[in-house]
């Protein structure tokens, strides 16, 4: 705290009054931005598990069948959506991995 206050001292000695508040207020707010940043990756995680917790659980059904002495059971239907480009994208890329490591393999 008191080389706080010396930093404080010797910035006031070099700068006139409205620079000072200038600097003071830039900190404050980076000061805020870094500790917003971080305050607000905690409770999103926080809150997909209250909205995992809060929704009603899944009901399935016991088909009455067995696959190697467990039971089978029947799951509602689900509808998946996905981006076309997004995944063609995706799949592009992991071609150009599969590539570039079968051309480093054969290079070596």
């Amino acid at each position: 705290m008191q080389a706080i206050r010396q930093i404080r001292a010797s910035l006031r000695r070099k700068l006139d009054d409205t620079a000072f508040m200038l600097c003071l207020a830039a900190f404050a707010i980076a000061l805020a931005g870094l500790a917003g940043s971080a305050v607000v990756a905690v409770p999103q995680s926080a809150n997909k598990v209250a909205a995992t917790a809060s929704q009603p659980p899944v009901r399935s059904t016991v088909t009455g069948v067995r696959v190697n002495g467990a039971p089978v059971y029947r799951m509602p239907a689900i509808n998946v959506s996905a981006s076309r480009s997004a995944e063609m994208a995706r799949i592009e890329q992991e071609d150009r991995q599969a590539r570039t490591s079968q051309n480093a393999a054969s290079a070596s």
